[in-house]
């Protein structure tokens, strides 16, 4: 957690206990009741992705490919257009990521899923895709075959 997220929520919660508590000082804690509501709106603003939504942060360097959904552009509203991205990056849950739309990345997308569908595992990594002139963030590949390790007594 971010030091100054955790810090304004540290404060938030002493002030809180504070103002019940009561006693004497009823100036300093309507001075309290006053700052609160826009440090806890600024919090709200401020969160970082909460579990469950998509992430709009920068991808992992290597992970591996559960699922994606493309969300093609739409010209009638306007929408730009979005590919979302399961990834299982080998800690706890596979986290959703948000990136924006284009063609060439909606193609390797399109092709790992038809991997993933034939049970083949797809692997993800940064770098630069296709041969066209358009930069593709990721690059989408199967996983190669996992190598067995020997029988004892055979070289």
């Amino acid at each position: 957690m971010n030091p100054w997220l955790a810090a304004a929520y540290a404060a938030l919660a002493l002030g809180l206990a504070w103002s019940l508590a009561g006693g004497p000082g009823w100036r300093r804690r309507a001075a309290y009741a006053v700052c609160a509501p826009p440090l806890a709106f600024a919090l709200w603003v401020g969160r970082p992705d909460p579990a469950g939504w998509p992430a709009s942060g920068k991808v992992p360097r290597e992970s591996s490919l559960v699922s994606a959904v493309v969300d093609e552009p739409d010209p009638a509203t306007g929408d730009r257009g979005h590919i979302y991205l399961w990834l299982d990056v080998g800690a706890a849950a596979p986290r959703a990521y948000s990136l924006p739309y284009s063609r060439a990345l909606h193609e390797q997308v399109q092709h790992a899923l038809d991997e993933l569908k034939h049970g083949h595992g797809v692997a993800l990594a940064q770098g630069q895709g296709g041969g066209g002139h358009e930069r593709v963030p990721l690059r989408l590949f199967p996983h190669p075959p996992p190598g067995l390790p020997a029988k004892a007594g055979e070289n």
